[in-house]
Order: structure tokens, then sequence, then C-alpha cells
């Protein structure tokens, strides 16, 4: 006979939100077509008078904005499922984990094993990436969910908050001179060293999608409503026709230099249009498409995976044989395309496969590591010997003279 409790906590679970997982979904499979293009498309076809590779970059522009908006949402979407106090929260530990993990292996994943055998550190090893962004935008989000256990604040105003100061200081952060900080510092503030993302203003979208999963969690039949994506809808084009014309207004009142700034070069604020009007438009897509293959979310839920895996075999890292390793900027569109579609589908294939390829993988690891610990060893020592041997040959040299 079935417990009551077991029926209640049956009866109490919620429906699932699907366009949450379609929305990661959408944003990696996207980031994948994107870099592919990016990194093997000849330049000579890189063109903006080209309508199409025009239309191309636009959404290519808007996936980054996404992907960490729906990080963002998901996180505080999840977070708030768990109820405890701050310390003993799940969610918290697991996020501050994963937020360490993040940081650590958008390093790892930079490295090449050759360079580092041979001595050899190039500076680009420490720039920063949107891991690390998001490793940090993770610890904000926490930090800010600790500030309202604290206080009471609303979580919401918080975040919001949040999102608009660091949009705002951003003229701000790109006119300091960072180079006095040490480069590893540095690259957490300017793009100079090789750095793809900075903190500021990145996770300022992290921040406005967290702020979107307290409200679904706060409300989660209303994102079930018709209203839902019409009001993310109206937000967005909001967003995207008045918003620099809003900062030019409360610039006459507030007269801060960075509202101006922004207001000529509004990237920002539009982006956040553009990544609503995104996220009605999934909204609906997963209400048209009622029987939504599980695929889509173990591709939502597998992001991480796809994003290390897509690094080393696109950008030749780690063995130093990749796609870019032998297609770098070398194909004309036609070729750029069906390749990205193979891409994408690979990836598709192998997170259909996953759990079948890691039991494959975690049998084969410690005989793996094993003969990697070996040959590492040996690497090492003939390092270790032929400097030794040049060493004692100069001394030999210096003596004879």
């Amino acid at each position: 006979m079935q417990k009551p409790t077991e029926t209640v906590v049956l009866a109490a679970r919620p429906p699932r939100i699907v366009f949450i997982d379609a929305l990661r979904a959408y944003a990696i499979l996207m980031m994948l077509q994107g870099h592919f293009i990016e990194e093997t498309l000849a330049l000579e076809y890189q063109d903006f008078q080209n309508a199409i590779y025009k239309t191309w970059y636009f959404f290519r522009g808007i996936t980054a904005p996404i992907f960490f908006f729906s990080t963002g949402l998901v996180f505080m979407y999840l977070l708030l499922k768990d109820n405890r106090p701050l310390r003993e929260n799940e969610r918290v530990h697991k996020g501050l984990r994963r937020g360490v993990l993040l940081i650590a292996l958008g390093y790892l994943l930079k490295w090449s094993f050759y360079p580092l055998i041979s001595g050899y550190f190039p500076r680009w090893y420490i720039a920063v990436d949107v891991l690390q962004c998001i490793g940090l935008a993770l610890f904000v989000l926490i930090g800010a969910y600790a500030l309202h256990r604290l206080t009471n604040v609303s979580l919401r105003v918080l975040l919001v908050c949040l999102g608009l100061t660091i949009f705002l200081v951003n003229p701000t952060f790109e006119a300091i001179d960072w180079s006095q900080l040490p480069m590893f510092f540095e690259n957490y503030f300017s793009l100079r060293n090789g750095s793809s993302f900075t903190p500021v203003p990145w996770i300022g979208y992290t921040c406005f999608g967290g702020m979107l999963g307290v409200w679904i969690n706060r409300q989660p039949q209303f994102s079930f409503t018709k209203s839902f994506p019409l009001i993310l809808l109206g937000l967005g084009f909001l967003m995207y026709w008045y918003s620099s014309r809003w900062l030019e207004t409360i610039y006459q009142i507030l007269p801060w230099e960075n509202f101006v700034k922004i207001a000529h070069n509004n990237h920002l604020f539009q982006r956040l249009g553009h990544v609503l009007i995104g996220v009605a438009l999934v909204v609906w897509i997963t209400r048209l498409w009622k029987k939504m293959p599980q695929l889509v979310t173990k591709i939502g839920s597998e992001t991480l995976t796809i994003y290390a895996v897509h690094y080393v075999v696109l950008y030749s890292s780690w063995f130093g044989i990749g796609v870019t390793y032998f297609f770098k900027h070398q194909l004309n569109p036609l070729q750029a395309i069906i390749g990205a579609v193979l891409f994408v589908a690979g990836f598709i294939v192998l997170i259909a496969y996953i759990e079948p390829i890691r039991a494959f993988i975690y049998k084969k690891i410690p005989a793996i590591l094993k003969y990697a610990y070996r040959w590492l060893r040996v690497k090492i020592l003939r390092f270790y010997l032929k400097q030794r041997r040049t060493k004692q040959e100069k001394l030999q040299a210096l003596k004879t003279n």
C-alpha cells in the first residue's frame, strides 16, 4: 500500500516548464553553428554588405545574451525550489561548486599539452571566456539570494538593480586602464589580452534572467497562460525601440555621462530586448509543439558537456588537432553551412547516446590515466635530462674558453 505522504508529494509536483529546456537547447545549438561558421568561413565571405551574412551575424550576436540569460533563469528557478536555510540549501552548495568548476574548466579548455610539456605558457591560457563569466555569475546570483534571505528585500528588485548597475557601469569599466593589474586579474576587466568576455557587462544578462526565474518560481502557473509570452514580447519590443530614448530622458534628470554613452551605442539594452522576444517565441513554439522530444530536454541539460567537447574539437586545444587546424578560414559559404550542419548533428548524436558513451569512458579511464601518467613522466624526464645536458655542455664550453 502506498504511503499517504508519497501521494501528497506526487500531487504537489508542479508541471514541467518545457520552454526552459528548449531555450537552453536552442542557445547551445546556435552557439555550435555560430562558432563553426565564424572559425571556418573564409574572410572574404565575411562581408557585412551581404544580406545573408548580415542576418546570420545578427542571430549569432544574440546567442551569447540568450546563453547568459537562460543560465540565470534556470539557476534561480531551481535554487528557489529548496526553501531550507542558506547553509543547508543544497542548491546553494551545488551552485558554488559549479561556479568553481566552470572557472577552472574555462582555463583548462584553453591549454594544449605539447606547449606545456615544452615549457611554453602562452598568455591566452589565462584569458577569460564565457565559462569564467558564468561561474562568477553564479556567485553573484547566490550573493543576491543570500542578501535577500538576510534583509528580506525583494529578490526580483535586487536582481533587476544588479542587472541595471552592471549595464550602466560598463562605459566606466571600458574607459579605465586596467593594465596596472597583474594580467590574470586584468583579463576579467579588459579584452586587451585575448579575453572573449568580461563579467561586466555580461553578468547583467544573467541577473535579468535570474529575475525571470524568480518570477516563474513564485508564479509557475502564470508561465502557462496566454499573457506570459505576450508580456515578454511587449517588454522586448519596448526595450528595443525605446530604451535609448529612456536613457536620454534620464540623462536630462541625472546628468551621468554613462546614460548618454549607452543610449548612443545601445547594444546592451537592445540585445536584452532581443532576448525577451526570443524567449517569447520559444514559449509559443513549445506550446505548438505538443510532444517535445526528450532529446531536446537532454540537450538542454548537457550544455556544459557540449561546450567542453566543442571547444576541444573546434579550437584544437589540448591535442593541437581539431577543426581549426585544418579549416581555419578556409571554407566557402556552402562548405561552411554543410560543415556546420554536420557539426551540430554530431553533437545531437553525442547527447542521444551520452549514457553508454560515459559508461565506456568511465570504464576505460583508469587504464587511460595510467598510460597518460607513464607517458607524461617519460616526457618530463626526457625534458629534464635534455635541459641538464644542455646546461652541462654550456658549462663545459665556458671552462674550455
